[in-house]
This record gives C-alpha cells, structure tokens and sequence, in this order.
C-alpha cells in the first residue's frame, strides 16, 4: 500500500519544488530589473521573502513579494511577465506595518509558506 502512496507524493513534492524554482527565477529577475531601472533595491538588498503570491494564466505571470530588506525597510516588489507581448513589468512600492498590500484583481492569494523560496535565493 505504501508504494502506491509513493508515486502521487513523490510527484507532489516534484511539483512543489518546480513552483519554488520558478518562484525564485522570476524575484531574480524582478530585482534584476529593479536594479538596472534604478527603482533603489538589488538582490543584495534583500534579507528575505516574507510572503508572496502567484497567478498564471498561460498567457501572463505575476507575481507579488514582500520583502525584508537589510536595512531595516520593507518593500512590496510586483513582477509582470506578459508572453504574448514578451514585456516585463517591475512595481516596488515601501511598506509599513501593514502585513500584505492588496492584491489588484483575481485569483491571487498571499502565503507565506516561503521557506525554500528563501534558500534559494540565498543559493
């Protein structure tokens, strides 16, 4: 019975790491941009994920970070990718106390389960 459970769990545990890869590809790319567009944060800046969201559509990805940045700060840091179009949006925006900002439109849904996000972008 155990080796039956195996396979769906195994698979499971493939897809989530695949998410957290694409997750960490995409807020490198978005600090990539933010650096280059001097929007005043670089992957160095960053301390750590705090919570994010996702939503793709197969014809758009966003996603949206809260971030800790070393100094102190925090900072909400927005990522469009349109594939039709092949444009990238990069928004940041400081943040006070405010847990999450709200999210424009449908679908998406902040979590902060972001341990291995972190790790990965540490790595």
């Amino acid at each position: 019975m155990s080796e039956t459970n195996a396979g769906p769990m195994r698979s499971l545990m493939s897809a989530l790491a695949r998410a957290e890869v694409h997750e960490a590809t995409y807020l490198r790319r978005a600090l990539e941009i933010a650096e280059q567009d001097g929007l005043g944060i670089a992957r160095r800046d960053v301390q750590r994920v705090e919570a994010l969201w996702s939503i793709d559509d197969g014809d758009c990805t966003s996603l949206g970070f809260v971030l800790s940045l070393l100094d102190g700060r925090r900072a909400y840091l927005q990522y469009l990718f349109d594939f039709a179009d092949d444009e990238e949006e990069v928004e940041l925006q400081p943040m006070g106390e405010e847990l999450y900002p709200a999210i424009v439109g449908a679908g998406g849904k902040w979590t902060d389960d972001v341990c291995e996000l972190n790790q990965l972008l540490m790595s």
